[in-house]
């Protein structure tokens, strides 16, 4: 007893699909894309581009000026 999967009865030639790969870099940009915008919505400043400027920048400060504090205090002392 034969197992026969799939007859094709016209003689139209069968075409393979198209695999959409992406480049590596493009996958990256697009998952840091999408964890920014839901970042941005858990914290409700997706709207107005103000409200993330005051956010990230106060954010940065926050990293920053220790770190200044430090490197500073490093090559006075």
């Amino acid at each position: 007893m034969a197992n026969t999967l799939i007859k094709i009865t016209t003689n139209e030639p069968i075409l393979s699909q198209k695999i959409n790969e992406k480049k590596p870099m493009e996958v990256f940009h697009t998952y840091v894309s999408n964890k920014y915008q839901q970042l941005n919505e858990f914290f409700g400043i997706e709207e107005i581009l103000s409200d993330r400027a005051w956010y990230y920048g106060t954010l940065a400060l926050m990293f920053f000026l220790p770190a200044a504090t430090y490197i500073i205090s490093e090559l006075i002392f």
